[in-house]
């Protein structure tokens, strides 16, 4: 500093009150925009977590709807409760979906069948789920029919038109089976192989058989393709073992015996049966007879409950004799609840929304 030197005193002027609240009112605002931007960035950080698990769930599990033994004339709440609340991807409907028993007229099947689909649930379930279908004797048209049925061939174009399966099987087919492979979102590949028990049954003599040769052909076929998982649905039990008096694949000369043979040199491997035709649930179960366990969900009378039931020896799950009931098959792909890839079978009460059965099948349990 020079001696001398006059030095002028710098003066700090300090904020005006509307400064100071401006600045303030600056810095709160950045501030708040910063907290709202984190709200968004962790909201689209949820969101997206929670879209990923969905779809992680979706590809982890396939959902599938057993349907049978409906009496037309009866509510049937199970209908509204897939359809509303359980939208199922698949539809199993395993004969006996109505009762239209006739000898002489035709258009009394379709009107019993017109009368399924007037049920509330009928329709949002068939534009949201795929139906598969087979039918048994009372969808055929008559109590334990079979191949000797003089409605037989009306039945079938009544139920091709009906459940539109115009694609799935021609005119002239001498029946009403066919198959689908269902690819899911996994890569995984379900197939589903709807059998006819009824159009060329035999049930008595040397003769006696469950599907005629033309469907046995078929089912090779089938059998022989590609698939992760295989569900083969017939309208009246595969596994159910003499003595019974109700209609089993035993008491049709060596449908059943064939049946196995023909899954067994086809190396097929993952086959679940699924059945109708009784009214109540259970789990059967026979040891190595498909070179892997054989084991068969029966899941019927929707909205009926049987009058009397057999005590099979191979039975490990049930009866179940819940009136409204819903069964329900879930493909557990990856495992669930620290268990091995698994179908979860469970039938809940549509009344009370309790579970009254279920039982899980392993895969690796049916060859996978």
């Amino acid at each position: 500093m020079v001696l001398g030197a006059v030095v002028e005193k710098t003066t700090v002027q300090k904020p005006t009150a509307q400064q100071h609240y401006s600045t303030t009112a600056l810095q709160h605002y950045s501030t708040t925009a910063q907290k709202n931007n984190m709200k968004k960035i962790i909201t689209l950080l949820l969101l997206i977590f929670f879209q990923c698990a969905l779809i992680f769930a979706q590809d982890n599990a396939t959902t599938i709807a057993l349907i049978g033994c409906h009496r037309q004339k009866k509510p049937a709440p199970v209908l509204s409760y897939f359809a509303d609340e359980i939208k199922p991807q698949y539809c199993v409907w395993l004969g006996d979906n109505v009762y239209a028993d006739t000898q002489t007229n035709a258009q009394h099947i379709l009107k019993q069948l017109n009368k399924l689909a007037k049920k509330d649930g009928f329709q949002t379930l068939k534009e949201n789920s795929k139906f598969y279908v087979t039918w048994d004797d009372h969808d055929l048209g008559f109590n334990n029919a079979g191949g000797k049925y003089p409605l037989k061939e009306e039945s079938k174009a009544i139920h091709r038109t009906f459940w539109e399966l115009e694609e799935e099987f021609s005119a002239e087919q001498s029946g009403v089976y066919y198959a689908g492979i269902e690819e899911q979102a996994n890569g995984k590949k379900i197939q589903f192989i709807m059998l006819d028990g009824r159009y060329n049954r035999v049930k008595k003599g040397e003769n006696a058989d469950a599907l005629g040769e033309a469907q046995w052909e078929w089912l090779k076929t089938e059998l022989e393709k590609e698939a992760d998982l295989r569900f083969i649905v017939s309208g009246y039990q595969v596994l159910l073992d003499k003595p019974t008096k109700w209609e089993s694949w035993i008491k049709l000369g060596n449908s059943r015996e064939r049946l196995f043979d023909l899954i067994k040199s086809t190396q097929a491997k993952g086959v679940v049966f699924l059945a109708g035709d009784q009214h109540h649930a259970e789990i059967l179960k026979i040891e190595k007879a498909l070179g892997y366990d054989a084991y068969e969900i029966m899941a019927s009378g929707i909205n009926q409950r049987p009058i009397t039931i057999d005590k099979p020896n191979n039975r490990v799950a049930g009866p179940d004799r819940t009136l409204h009931s819903a069964p329900m098959v879930t493909v557990y792909w990856e495992g669930k609840d620290d268990l091995a890839p698994h179908l979860h079978f469970v039938l809940t009460d549509v009344e009370t929304k309790k579970i009254t059965l279920e039982y899980r099948i392993f895969l690796s349990d049916v060859g996978l």
